[in-house]
């Protein structure tokens, strides 16, 4: 097999009841310019096994076994290094099946791209695409729930974000968590937050925010939960790694107003970066995933 030109960048770790499932959705719909590289940090519930099975039936699917990675955030940051391709798609997760997106996707994205003078990541909910050469230059922080927050606010402050408004393409078919695992994923994210350079007030002063329904993004009890969460959080913060924040983006409210901002319908992306995608090229499919009329709600 020639050397791809884009690598779909996974990572899996104990997933092997949804990870088959998962992986075909995603091996089923690329083609020979694709490589589909997964890293699995020495899974011990026979995901091993199976990706080795499926390695014997798909030439474009290639393995990086006992990785050795602490993290997801880690483990993104290997697969893009071990990446083979000049761009990488990636935030593909093994509890998560696609439909036909891949290919229409990258199309949207070398449209875009066209009118866009510096690298920029693509984000479309569960799947982005950017040059290997960017994020391999901005990688993951060593960070635990939450690392896509910083990884994304990092992005925004060099502009090189830009969000697009899709019909939904990815479905999950793994997590049903019990409501102390949803608490302690949802403690331990808000921790991460501060970790990664949030300061305390601002965090404060947004959740309040949205629980008086101000903000508009979270419903009152979610709004309630970060408010109570977050002192707890803060302390516990204390004790772990801890990285700087982009100056800009230390107050959470202004983070994820810049998000809002980059998020767009593809009609908006053309007038912002005055560029025209080709509706022949992206075809029925990608038309009908990405050219939409409104802007739909991202909450990060």
């Amino acid at each position: 097999m020639a050397d791809p030109e884009y690598t779909v960048a996974i990572s899996n770790y104990n997933m092997a009841g949804t990870l088959e499932a998962s992986l075909t959705s995603v091996l089923e719909q690329v083609d020979d310019r694709f490589e589909v590289l997964v890293v699995d940090d020495g899974s011990d519930d026979g995901s091993e096994a199976l990706l080795e099975r499926l390695a014997e039936s798909y030439d474009r699917l290639r393995l990086e076994l006992n990785a050795g990675n602490d993290n997801l955030g880690e483990a993104r940051n290997h697969s893009f290094r071990e990446a083979k391709g000049d761009y990488v798609l990636s935030a593909v997760d093994t509890d998560d099946q696609f439909t036909d997106v891949i290919t229409q996707f990258v199309t949207l994205y070398h449209e875009v791209e066209a009118g866009v003078e510096d690298e920029f990541l693509l984000l479309a909910g569960g799947l982005y695409m950017a040059p290997k050469s960017l994020v391999v230059e901005t990688p993951y922080r060593s960070l635990g729930y939450g690392e896509d927050r910083d990884f994304y606010r990092r992005l925004l402050a060099k502009d090189a974000l830009i969000s697009i408004s899709h019909v939904p393409f990815r479905f999950s078919i793994g997590y049903d968590r019990s409501v102390r695992e949803q608490f302690e994923v949802g403690l331990e994210t808000i921790v991460v937050q501060f970790q990664s350079g949030l300061h305390f007030w601002p965090y404060m002063r947004w959740a309040l925010k949205e629980l008086r329904n101000d903000g508009g993004q979270l419903e009152s009890h979610r709004a309630l939960a970060h408010l109570l969460l977050a002192p707890v959080a803060y302390l516990r913060s204390r004790s772990g790694p801890r990285y700087d924040a982009p100056e800009a983006f230390t107050d959470l409210g202004v983070y994820k107003q810049a998000l809002r901002d980059a998020h767009m319908t593809l009609e908006g992306i053309e007038e912002k970066y005055d560029v025209t995608v080709d509706r022949d090229a992206l075809g029925p499919r990608g038309c009908a995933l990405f050219d939409i009329d409104t802007v739909d709600s991202i909450i990060d």
